[in-house]
């Protein structure tokens, strides 16, 4: 608790702008307003007072360079975006804006006047009606704090709105391994039991199988992107365990292009896709069901396809949850850089087919 009191306390006590920064940008605006004198007297033929150009010029940004940091803490103390407050607030404004700027202009005159550079010699009352004249720096500063606001508000609302998309991709990962264990681990175990009073080397190699398996999805990194090559090996094993299930029911075939298993694309994404084909595209047809499993780099898109010889259907229009989910990550990841397509027909199977950019990977050793 006292640590978060802290880190909260620090945030608040945070100057808008580091203190260095105030210093250079006073230091440049007193370099241009001298060039600036100096060019208006060259131009009209007269001499320059250097004294009191430079020494003026500097003064006044060295002046003002230590009230910006004291207008920034009003601007912040009395924010005048708050619309409850801003009357109040606004007023003290005023008060202020006019307390700094005859403060900074009562300290100009008096070191200009012990330096004997200032023409005409110090006046009181001439430093105090001419004060008003000098106000709108104040205000500039304080449009200036308030600009600075709200782009650090708006870079905050940026990294927030990052920090939110990527917990809801967690979300939805984590909501995608919890779909999958129940339904696959109860009917793995009940083909185990099956296999056990038949044929014990089956089952003792399913359970290996699947104990692999569970462990890379439970106990595997909650990376969001894994290399299609880690995709691959998964699928690869869940497909192991159901032709143990259903043997002589299920060939597979894979086609994957040079360099394509090299690639990104977001966890979990080809073994559902996978799963869903077999259980609902082959597991109801009778004989040998056949599935492929394409990838590969065009330009810079990864191109991957799963396609059954199942049973298919008569229309595309009705996407079940699984592909509702599937496209729901695709959109929280790429947004609209990405394409999904499935292709179907009465007794032509299913063809699933995905666009996504290419994004490779360094090499990344497979989990055993």
């Amino acid at each position: 608790m006292r640590s978060e009191g802290a880190t909260s306390s620090n945030q608040k006590q945070a100057a808008l702008v580091p203190g260095p920064v105030i210093a250079l940008a006073w230091l440049l605006f007193s370099g241009f307003m001298v060039l600036l004198v100096f060019a208006q007297n060259l131009s009209a033929g007269t001499p320059t007072h250097w004294g009191e150009t430079l020494g003026g010029r500097l003064l006044h940004g060295l002046l003002w360079g230590l009230l910006t940091p004291v207008v920034f803490a009003l601007a912040r103390r009395f924010d005048l975006t708050e619309r409850r407050r801003r009357l109040p607030h606004l007023l003290v404004h005023a008060a202020a804006s006019y307390g700094l700027t005859l403060g900074y202009r009562l300290a100009y005159a008096g070191l200009m006047n012990l330096a004997g550079a200032l023409l005409g010699g110090f006046s009181l009352g001439q430093v105090v009606s001419n004060a008003n004249t000098w106000v709108p720096i104040y205000w500039m500063l304080l449009c200036m704090a308030y600009a600075v606001q709200y782009r650090e508000r708006f870079r905050q609302g940026q990294v927030q709105a990052a920090r939110l998309e990527t917990q809801l991709v967690q979300a939805q990962l984590q909501a995608l391994k919890m779909q999958l264990q129940p339904h696959f681990l109860f009917n793995s175990l009940n083909a185990v039991s099956a296999l056990m009073g038949t044929d014990v080397k089956a089952a003792r190699r399913m359970l290996a199988q699947l104990s692999q398996f569970l462990r890379l999805v439970l106990e595997g990194s909650d990376a969001q992107e894994v290399t299609l090559a880690q995709e691959l090996h998964l699928t690869r094993l869940y497909l192991e365990i159901e032709q143990t299930r259903f043997p002589d029911r299920l060939a597979v075939a894979y086609h994957i292009g040079p360099g394509a298993e090299a690639a990104l694309l977001p966890a979990l994404l080809l073994q559902p896709v996978v799963e869903n084909a077999v259980r609902h595209g082959l597991a109801p047809q009778a004989g040998v069901g056949e599935l492929t499993i394409s990838a590969h780099q065009q330009a810079d898109r990864l191109l991957v396809q799963v396609q059954d010889n199942g049973r298919g259907a008569a229309a595309t229009a009705v996407r079940g949850i699984g592909l509702r989910n599937l496209e729901s990550r695709l959109a929280t990841r790429y947004g609209t850089d990405y394409a999904l397509r499935v292709d179907t027909a009465p007794g032509q199977g299913y063809c699933l087919r995905l666009s996504l950019p290419f994004q490779a990977a360094g090499p990344t050793p497979l989990a055993a």
